[in-house]
């Protein structure tokens, strides 16, 4: 029976993506930057069933609302459930719809899964244009490393000169979020008065943390990112009525690492995407002095994650 298996990591935007200018041909209003990571990822099996249809499990459960998306998504490739069967399987290792990026890791390892299984009916370009209509952030997701999406749809792998970086990730809250992205998003450019201003300043954080990326800045680089994440969060919150994904645990833990690093503790910059979970920015050195103290201060347990090198890529079942 013919089949096919594919992993692809998790990826953390430090520019954060929020919002599209075209819907039909999913462009972002301004660049994003991420980081994939080893720490999470999706593994999806696809295999050939002698019955036809589709089914549809993620992590071995039956998951209606994520089938609904991944039945339109398979309109871009040649399935016709009239007359082929297809079992796909998706694995998240992290927390799904909880802001940990488990979209972007799962249409990103589909996309592919989907393109090797059809014999590559799109070349790289074309399944990237294809991959962002499942989830907008899983467009970077197909490559490892330091990743651009421009503002005209396209990917492009940044030199990240940084080999001691390591993220951190606090899980404050596993459940999936109440505003999803994709709805989030459009309420937030549709009402949030301040929502262009975000956008004008999202172009200029971008291009000051490739030079900081050029400069080997790790500072620079830290304090952009996490000057964007609270940024994106504050037009959440101008939203008219206002989108919260951040609790009060994030917005303490945030509070706290600013003034431990103003101290001179460690160097440890915070990014949030949209839920309350917050990642930390750190290099080695300041590792073992992060975790004493967020176990100290009685935070969840940090867990660490490389930076992935590889994207989305075929694998072994």
């Amino acid at each position: 029976m013919k089949q096919m298996c594919v992993k692809a990591p998790i990826n953390i935007a430090l520019i954060k993506y929020w919002g599209k200018k075209d819907e039909l041909n999913v462009l972002p209003y301004n660049p994003s930057i991420s980081l994939s990571l080893s720490l999470y990822e999706t593994h999806t099996v696809l295999e050939q069933c002698a019955s036809p249809g589709l089914t549809f499990t993620l992590n071995d459960l039956a998951d209606a609302k994520s089938e609904k998306k991944v039945r339109e998504f398979l309109t871009f490739f040649p399935f016709d459930e009239t007359k082929e069967g297809l079992i796909i399987r998706s694995y998240n290792s992290g927390p799904t719809a909880a802001g940990l990026a488990s979209s972007a890791s799962a249409f990103a390892a589909l996309a592919l899964a989907c393109n090797l299984y059809y014999d590559e009916p799109y070349s790289f370009e074309g399944l990237a244009s294809i991959t962002k209509k499942g989830s907008g952030s899983a467009i970077r997701s197909l490559l490892g490393g330091c990743v651009e999406w421009d503002t005209d749809g396209r990917i492009h792998a940044l030199d990240w000169p940084f080999e001691d970086v390591v993220m951190g990730i606090v899980v404050l809250a596993s459940q999936p979020k109440k505003t999803g992205s994709t709805e989030g998003m459009k309420h937030t450019v549709q009402t949030a008065p301040s929502y262009h201003d975000w956008v004008k300043q999202s172009h200029q954080d971008a291009k000051a943390f490739k030079r900081a990326l050029q400069d080997k800045d790790f500072t620079q680089l830290g304090s952009i990112s996490e000057a964007n994440a609270l940024a994106l969060h504050a037009v959440c919150a101008d939203a008219k009525p206002p989108i919260h994904y951040l609790n009060e645990q994030s917005n303490a833990l945030i509070k706290g690492i600013q003034e431990a690093r103003k101290e001179g503790l460690f160097e440890v910059y915070c990014t949030m995407d949209a839920g309350p979970n917050v990642k930390l920015l750190h290099r080695d050195k300041d590792t073992t002095r992060l975790t004493q103290w967020l176990n100290e201060h009685g935070w969840p347990e940090v867990r660490l994650s490389r930076i992935a090198t590889k994207g989305a890529h075929r694998c072994e079942r």
